[in-house]
């Protein structure tokens, strides 16, 4: 055994969130399989009730810059990041395939899905989000994400002809990271994080 670390290992070691890119080009190929492999993900009672919706369609990605209000964080001296992204995945929730699945009769001793303490589909959610960032970064490119607590929903169901009842849980971008750009947010985190055998401080 050797003290290497694993490709996985370095990979999340280095990623960062990027809200930062640069205009380029690049071939689609690299990234249209993404969403294939995000979303084999382990889903509670396998109710299937995540999807991935993605674009590399760049009016439509302009679009949804406009959509986020990205003019005003270009006011404030921020460059371009979702105008200049290469790809968008949108991460969405179905919550009624959780509800059909256990209300099944395989189901009949689980724990009613609309009285979980923690609901499981944004479990889910997190886990195709993780795997959505970790398989870009794996093509070379920078990720990012962005929530919609703050955008009109209705302009994004309707741009991309997404049903109504389906959440949209968040957008992950893909692009090239603008390396001119200073990051003067960047913090140091020195809370611990992890604990073993016993919870420390």
């Amino acid at each position: 055994m050797t003290n290497e670390t694993t490709y996985l290992e370095n990979l999340l070691n280095n990623r960062k969130v990027v809200r930062s890119y640069q205009k380029a080009s690049f071939d689609k190929n690299s990234l249209e399989d993404i969403a294939k492999y995000a979303i084999k993900i382990p889903t509670a009672g396998f109710s299937r009730g995540i999807e991935i919706l993605n674009t590399f369609d760049t009016k439509k990605i302009e679009t949804v810059s406009q959509i986020f209000n990205e003019d005003s964080f270009k006011k404030d001296n921020q460059s371009p990041w979702i105008s200049n992204s290469l790809g968008l995945f949108f991460l969405l929730l179905n919550e009624e395939e959780y509800h059909k699945r256990y209300s099944s009769s395989d189901k009949k001793n689980a724990v009613n899905s609309k009285e979980w303490d923690i609901p499981y589909w944004y479990v889910d959610a997190g886990a195709a989000l993780m795997n959505c960032l970790l398989l870009i970064e794996e093509q070379g490119f920078a990720t990012g994400f962005m929530g919609l607590h703050s955008i009109d929903r209705k302009k994004i169901h309707d741009l991309f002809k997404i049903p109504h009842d389906y959440q949209i849980v968040g957008m992950v971008t893909a692009g090239v990271e603008n390396n001119n750009v200073v990051n003067s947010k960047k913090q140091n985190i020195k809370k611990k994080l992890t604990h073993n055998e016993f919870f420390s401080k």
